[in-house]
């Protein structure tokens, strides 16, 4: 009708609407005709919940930072989502978002990785570290120098508080062991229970029935030791996680011709990682989460008289083991009979040295009761002496 040259007021008259009605639909079919005065979407143009624009600006920014390494005090950060997230919480970003909300804006970038898929394995008890010092964690890595000189690291990870203790040596010797041990137990404070792996460091030689001086040191100490399965490195993965973020942050960002170079460097990335940083599974910081808590670390003076050569002292050896087809575990290089319908099945075992005597537990699932299925005698060739008090007190 408008087209047809009859006037906006015949046309408002005829359909009985305004003349500002008919402007505007005439305005709306001019200025959009394809749509054929279909209505409009009804989607809001504002979300009162998505992210800034200004907030996704600056964690785009903190990524290629951490990238590139621009700001020193994060040179041995990670460039993941929890780093970003503690950066953006420090710098009082509001709204601050959480951390699927980062690794979506990240990932919406492409800038980030597929994380593989883990294998499905069956249920395998660990131990329960509801304080600090409740069980700590040690490792080794092997790295080489320039020239072929070589470099064994020994780590060791606290489970509730995840702060950590590193030191440099030449070999992969009980020895070092030991010294790696008492250096850490100085610094962080003697744990309930040490978690080693069954490297020869630290469960000893080839002769079965042998108690190693890695295990001897920890009941001396009054400490219960418990090894990992074989072979099975992601059962210790709070250390295993340091050791990730050690290679990848410290060591593949430094080249050490010498191992006299090594160590300051080391001991500034420990500050970083025992002040500043927030480990994966951890909500806060090592200060924090040990905060409050009573660490009895061992004296210096203390630790330098204990001997070289010690006894078989009262406490329990713990192996976590899986059942052989055969129905079999083995505890220190000798093999017991636990039943074939057991096989594919993690036993807990523990050698109790003042009773002298090795129990088999199984646990069907986390927070199950456990179950007592057999138990042998095991005498040692050696007397068992009591735990010092000195040493009793760290654990009380």
């Amino acid at each position: 009708m408008f087209r047809a040259g009859q006037k906006a007021v015949a046309i408002a008259t005829h359909l009985q609407r305004s003349r500002r009605w008919v402007y505007y639909w005439v305005a709306s079919q001019r200025h959009h005709p394809p749509t054929h005065f279909r209505s409009a979407s009804s989607a809001p143009h504002h979300h009162p919940n998505q992210t800034p624009r200004s907030v996704e600006r600056q964690i785009l920014h903190l990524r290629q930072s951490l990238l590139a390494q621009r700001n020193p005090r994060l040179r041995y950060a990670p460039t993941g989502a929890r780093t970003i997230r503690r950066e953006l919480s420090k710098r009082r970003v509001k709204p601050c978002p959480s951390r699927s909300t980062i690794q979506r804006i990240l990932r919406r970038h492409g800038l980030t990785a597929q994380a593989p898929t883990a294998q499905g394995l069956p249920y395998r008890p660990h131990p329960s570290a509801p304080y600090p010092n409740a069980v700590h964690a040690t490792d080794i890595i092997t790295r080489w120098l320039e020239g072929g000189t070589r470099v064994q690291t020994f780590t060791t990870v606290a489970h509730c508080s995840h702060a950590a203790s590193a030191t440099l040596h030449a070999e992969k010797s009980t020895a070092a062991a030991r010294k790696h041990r008492l250096a850490t137990w100085r610094q962080l404070g003697v744990p309930d229970l040490a978690q080693v792996d069954n490297e020869s460091a630290f469960s000893g030689g080839p002769p079965p029935h042998v108690l190693s001086a890695s295990v001897r040191l920890g009941l001396y100490l009054g400490l219960e030791v418990l090894f990992t399965p074989r072979a099975e490195a992601d059962y210790n993965w709070q250390v295993e996680t340091f050791n990730h973020l050690w290679a990848t942050q410290f060591w593949a960002k430094h080249r050490f011709p010498r191992r006299w170079r090594i160590p300051p460097a080391l001991q500034a990335f420990l500050h970083w990682y025992n002040t500043d940083y927030g480990a994966p599974r951890q909500p806060d910081t090592p200060p924090r989460l040990r905060a409050g808590h009573r660490l009895r670390r061992l004296p210096k003076l203390v630790a330098a008289r204990i001997p070289e050569s010690l006894p078989i002292s009262a406490g329990l050896v713990h192996v976590l083991r899986c059942v052989s087809a055969k129905g079999q575990v083995t505890f220190l290089k000798e093999l017991f009979p636990v039943g074939k319908r057991y096989r594919g099945q993690y036993i807990w075992l523990t050698l109790a040295t003042a009773q002298q005597s090795l129990t088999l537990y199984s646990q069907g699932q986390a927070e199950a009761d456990w179950h007592l299925l057999k138990v042998f005698a095991y005498p040692l060739a050696e007397p068992v002496k009591p735990v010092l008090k000195q040493f009793a007190c760290l654990h009380a």
